[in-house]
């Protein structure tokens, strides 16, 4: 009895007796059964089936993702040019920041803008036209009637807002667009220095 007490003192007050030592090893370093590989084993690794099947599968991957990003360039860029054809006079840079103007005023993120919306943002544009002839512009604009306007009708009802002249130049709403985004333009080009002493900060 003495010397099983003795041992369990002993185990209380030498605690811990030793501390295990982590070991962080790679599964691929040994075999199925536990026992490490040699080097040379190493080397001449066999790849398996599931490890050709994996590389074939992201090979296709790759080359499918990068085939539907040359696709969606293609797409914008034909797209852009469209509405470029459209609109006359107008530029891409424009219809860049036009785009973001929308998204900026579309609050129910559903691609689309209510009357109140587009108040609102003929205000930002510096329009002090009556709400009535608002409503008149936005219900002609409304194509189908459904009281929300989407990207290209609020393209078309901006861009003949104030419609060109005889001879095609723009005026109105439509030149004070294609300004705002020759002034962002000029601004990004600039450097931080240059942004400073133009008083931009």
């Amino acid at each position: 009895m003495g010397v099983y007490l003795s041992r369990v003192l002993r185990r209380l007050f030498d605690y811990p007796i030793k501390e295990k030592p982590i070991c962080f090893v790679r599964q691929e370093d040994y075999t199925s059964t536990g026992e490490p590989l040699d080097k040379e084993d190493e080397d001449r690794e066999a790849t398996t089936q599931y490890d050709n099947l994996c590389h074939s599968f992201f090979t296709r991957l790759l080359a499918e993702r990068r085939q539907s990003k040359l696709l969606r360039e293609h797409n914008y860029k034909f797209a852009v040019h469209q509405q470029l054809e459209s609109y006359p006079g107008w530029n891409e840079m424009t219809m860049t920041n036009l785009q973001g103007v929308f998204h900026l005023f579309d609050t129910n993120q559903n691609g689309l803008i209510n009357f109140q919306s587009f108040c609102s943002l003929l205000e930002s544009f510096g329009d002090d036209s009556t709400e009535d002839q608002r409503r008149i512009t936005f219900d002609s604009g409304d194509k189908d009637m459904d009281g929300w306007l989407d990207y290209n009708e609020f393209l078309r009802l901006i861009y003949y807002y104030d419609p060109p002249d005889e001879e095609g130049v723009l005026q109105g709403l439509a030149l004070r667009c294609r300004s705002m985004a020759d002034d962002i333009k000029f601004v990004s080009k600039l450097s931080v220095g240059e942004q400073i002493e133009y008083g931009l900060f």
